[in-house]
């Protein structure tokens, strides 16, 4: 029975009149009347919307909540069909021009107060259907819905028409299917409270009401998902959140419920008694009517349909997440692979890993891969904006995460703006969540409980806390690296990062609990319950020399590598704020006496280190390989400050406080410096013999790789006598396990050679950059290919001025 007939039909109501629907509009909240639709004639047209892909991805709509009676066939508020047709309400005709499902009577009890979410969906296919959801009793939903007993609103109006799209993610029923908005506990926003004052109104937390169609939908129901904290008590265990009471400071945002419509407080017009307004009005009727048509723009979906015939099919999207495990998982260790691929992981995430996999597959892919990302972004903007929750899900910031990486490398411009903006939220996202602080872990809650735990109780433990803190050290890993690859500042801070580094990668990849455990027997890693020093703790220990003393795994080593680089620029910029290096204008100076080398320091000396304890390594991994590239990398941006930034600029960058001419006067008094530019090609020749004697796919190989190209190509062009000796020399040689450069070659010039590059006495400027362009060609990111047009510009003009 049709929920609206069991309450029409206790108070002596015909069941046409007593059935109700919800009209709110998602734009401006306000309900449609009958006025709006009080004649076939006044319709509006349907819009011609064409939804590609197969109409199985459609879902049913063989109810909304309110489930269509069969026997309203002969109810007489009912439309005849041809009415129906045009206003899109026979859905019995829209279930057969689509073929999605057969047709199937509604049941006749409605759902009892303490009915559970449950859905009708396909087994294994990973839908569910929205209609058929049931929560919320009929009296909550009588509360909920302003209904008009108009009979023509007898059947809800869902469009019908072949043409039109089935499913909106803004659906205005989600909210009647599960009772949302009758929660109270919905964590304050005192800025959207009917007053600020009020400790215990119930106010909107988001200011969208899409519903928490996001929710229900890209994210599995999971242990990581934000929960109101009554579960993790009763099993003892600390709030994922760190929340313990209710507490007014603002920067404890705790989302429980899914979203509800913003309300303004009822408050229509200021009060009759005002000053008298000498001059106009600050805004006019059309400047309220324009903000009205914004909000009203706002809140419409802003994304069209996208042709979905060519989505991969799952065994493709499943190659590409064995080639991001294969390809990109060892530089980038923040997922757990046996639980990844043995437990059902949210759609987000598995696209997210799709996506970065499809950069590493066949050429064809490249361009899937870019829009595999934007789909993934306009994911997470949605979830994260129809669902306050989805802010805080570890899943969601984990798929952000490495949207956030993939949108850097892959080559589209605004991927690579966006990148840059995520970059500060999933930052600011990793905080709340204290993924870098805390004290407690679930290891050491269970050895609280309980003295002697299983092996499979500890590897549980240890799963939850290692997935939760190499989270959090991603976030901190691709900040830190965006901050050196890009030379910006990073958004964390160094002291932040309070918790236990990660450990051994045999631990991290074990399969099962057997596995980790007999790592830990043989003595491949050490136990994690034994105590071990936390990362600041770490760092200073490694800063004053003891570095040899402590085991690390090889992510700590690339955390511990780019946080020295991070402390190499704190102090450059320490230097620069002190006018040391800087001209009158502020800008760095092409040459100025011998000051301090910011090598001469703790983290210089713990980078070079680092560098010289990679090469005993027979085969490094990325990771392992990271302090050697960028200490030679390091090398090239602090010796000269600002040279890369001035070789960008006159190679076609643009540079808004720089001028062509004055890049390319500063170049030439820095040329003019043999022995500085021959330290530099130096570092910069073996920095191109590391990566390619050891390719890894990395977004770092792409960045060093044009940088080594445009140092090359600036000395070969406007000063190759400084790599040449008019005096008999000495013949040397250089390959990718040096750290030091030789100094008599640096002081005095002459031949020198690198494996993969010759004999400096056969360089010229178009065989260094078809040799970079070649490399560049073989890397898998897009970035490389604009970077490698970037080097096809200066080779074209090299070949115009020949």
């Amino acid at each position: 029975m049709h929920r609206g007939e069991e309450c029409g039909e206790s108070d002596g109501e015909s069941p046409a009149k007593s059935r109700r629907l919800s009209f709110d509009s998602t734009a401006s909240s306000r309900k449609l009347s009958l006025s709006s639709i009080t004649t076939v004639s006044e319709a509006p047209p349907l819009s011609n919307v064409m939804l590609s892909g197969p109409s199985h991805l459609l879902p049913p709509l063989h109810g909304t909540g309110l489930p269509i009676d069969p026997s309203e066939d002969s109810d007489p508020g009912r439309l005849s069909g041809g009415v129906q047709s045009i206003l899109g309400l026979d859905t019995n005709l829209q279930r057969q021009q689509h073929g999605m499902f057969q047709s199937s009577p509604s049941s006749s009890n409605a759902p009892s107060r303490a009915t559970p979410f449950m859905g009708q969906s396909t087994p294994g296919s990973g839908f569910i259907d929205p209609a058929n959801l049931n929560v919320a009793s009929s009296s909550t939903i009588k509360n909920l819905i302003d209904i008009p007993n108009d009979d023509i609103l007898s059947t809800p109006t869902i469009p019908s028409h072949p043409e039109l799209l089935t499913f909106d993610p803004s659906w205005e029923w989600f909210g009647n299917l599960f009772g949302w908005g009758s929660d109270n506990n919905i964590d304050q926003d005192v800025g959207l409270q009917n007053s600020m004052f009020e400790s215990n109104g119930v106010g909107p937390a988001s200011s969208t009401d899409t519903l928490s169609a996001a929710w229900l939908l890209c994210t599995t129901p999971r242990a990581g998902s934000p929960v109101t904290g009554e579960a993790v008590k009763a099993q003892g265990m600390a709030d994922p959140f760190g929340r313990k009471d209710d507490t007014p400071w603002p920067n404890v945002f705790k989302p429980n419920v899914p979203d509800r419509p913003l309300t303004l407080g009822d408050v229509k017009a200021s009060s009759n008694i005002r000053p008298p307004r000498t001059g106009p009005n600050s805004i006019s009727e059309a400047s309220r009517n324009a903000m009205l048509s914004l909000i009203y723009l706002s809140h419409q979906p802003h994304w069209l349909m996208p042709d979905i015939d060519d989505f991969p099919d799952h065994d493709t999207l499943s190659d590409f997440v064995d080639l991001y495990f294969e390809k990109f998982h060892p530089m980038f260790p923040i997922l757990h692979k046996p639980t990844f691929l043995e437990s059902d992981t949210p759609a987000v995430l598995l696209l997210s890993v799709a996506a970065i996999g499809a950069t590493f597959a066949d050429l064809k892919y490249r361009p899937l891969a870019v829009a595999l990302c934007e789909l993934v972004r306009r994911m997470i903007a949605w979830m994260r904006g129809s669902d306050q929750r989805a802010k805080f899900d570890r899943y969601a910031l984990a798929a952000f995460t490495l949207q956030t990486a993939l949108g850097l490398a892959c080559g589209s411009r605004e991927m690579f703006y966006h990148a840059e903006i995520f970059r500060c939220s999933i930052v600011t996202t990793c905080r709340r969540l204290h993924l870098l602080r805390g004290l407690d872990t679930a290891t050491d809650e269970l050895y609280k409980r309980t003295e002697h735990p299983s092996n499979e109780e500890r590897y549980k433990a240890y799963l939850k806390d290692e997935e939760m803190r190499r989270l959090g050290w991603g976030v901190y890993f691709l900040d830190a690296q965006m901050s050196a690859m890009l030379l910006i500042p990073p958004i964390f801070m160094v002291n932040e990062a309070r918790i236990h580094p990660p450990t051994d990668e045999a631990l991290w990849e074990a399969p099962n609990a057997e596995a980790w455990a007999s790592v830990i027997a043989k003595g491949e890693a050490p136990d994690p319950k034994l105590p071990t020093p936390r990362f600041l703790k770490l760092l200073s220990m490694s800063m004053a020399g003891q570095d040899g003393q402590i085991a690390m795994s090889d992510f700590t080593v690339g955390i511990v590598t780019y946080t020295i680089w991070r402390l190499l620029m704190d102090q450059r910029l320490l230097q620069k704020a002190i006018g040391l290096g800087l001209s009158e204008s502020g800008m760095d100076l092409a040459s100025y006496p011998a000051q301090t080398d910011i090598f001469d320091t703790q983290p210089g000396y713990l980078l070079t280190r680092l560098a010289t304890s990679t090469f005993p390594i027979r085969s490094p991994s990325y990771l392992r390989l990271t302090p050697a590239a960028l200490y030679h990398h390091a090398r090239l941006i602090f010796t000269r400050p600002g040279l890369i930034q001035r070789i960008k600029h006159v190679s076609g960058k643009y540079e808004p406080d720089m001028t062509e001419e004055g890049s390319l006067s500063w170049l030439k008094t820095w040329l003019a410096d043999g022995s500085e530019v021959r330290r530099i090609i130096w570092h910069a020749g073996v920095l191109s013999e590391l990566m390619a004697e050891n390719p890894r796919g990395s977004i770092g190989e792409l960045i060093w790789t044009f940088d080594c190209a445009l140092l090359f190509w600036i000395v070969l062009k406007h000063a190759p006598q400084q790599l040449t000796s008019a005096s008999p020399a000495a013949f040397f040689a250089a390959n990718w396990l040096c750290i030091t450069p030789p100094e008599m070659w640096i002081s005095h010039g002459g031949q020198i050679t690198f494996p993969l590059l010759g004999s400096s006495t056969t360089w010229t400027v178009s065989s260094m950059l078809r040799i970079f362009m070649d490399r560049l060609h073989k890397m898998p990111w897009g970035l490389a290919v604009q970077n490698r047009l970037v080097l096809n510009k200066l080779l074209e003009a090299e070949g115009a001025g020949d």
